[in-house]
């Protein structure tokens, strides 16, 4: 089974996303899996994203937003984090805007992982420390750290 030590690493965490709206959020993190060799083609992957969006909110509330994707593009499943300083509606439930955004993408043959690992990230953020942590984390190893030793 994945654990979050083998799907979160420092080069899929950006701390300046510089976007200011979902889908400027949606392309730069797409570029940045597709850049590290995590998905093979960024348009699909950025579709199959899209179309879950269609499916029902990712915006969990608390300046949280979780989008997410399984496809076979993916060439190894990944969680991204990435953080803006630009308030980006996102629809969420608390129709507050996104500040942190955690994108999974999925292997599509790792869907069990896949809820597992969804999951679990929503569960550790309903700890309104871990939030407020990774709002405040100064780089990408402090980051992978907080959700890593939170996951323990």
């Amino acid at each position: 089974m994945l654990d979050i030590k083998e799907v979160l690493s420092e080069e899929n965490v950006c701390l300046d996303l510089e976007a200011s709206t979902k889908d400027e959020v949606i392309e730069k993190m797409c570029e940045m899996l597709s850049r590290n060799g995590c998905i093979s083609d960024k348009r699909t992957f950025m579709k199959e994203i899209y179309d879950r969006e269609a499916e029902g909110l990712t915006g969990i509330g608390d300046g949280i937003a979780i989008p997410h994707g399984r496809n076979q593009c993916v060439q190894r499943t990944v969680i991204a984090f990435g953080r803006t300083k630009a308030d980006i509606d996102w629809g969420s439930y608390d129709e507050q805007p996104v500040h942190c955004i955690i994108m999974f993408a999925v292997r599509d043959v790792d869907m069990s992982q896949h809820i597992i690992l969804l999951s679990h990230v929503a569960q550790l953020l309903l700890d309104k420390e871990v939030i407020e942590m990774l709002e405040k984390a100064s780089n990408a190893e402090e980051v992978v750290n907080i959700l890593r030793k939170e996951g323990e």
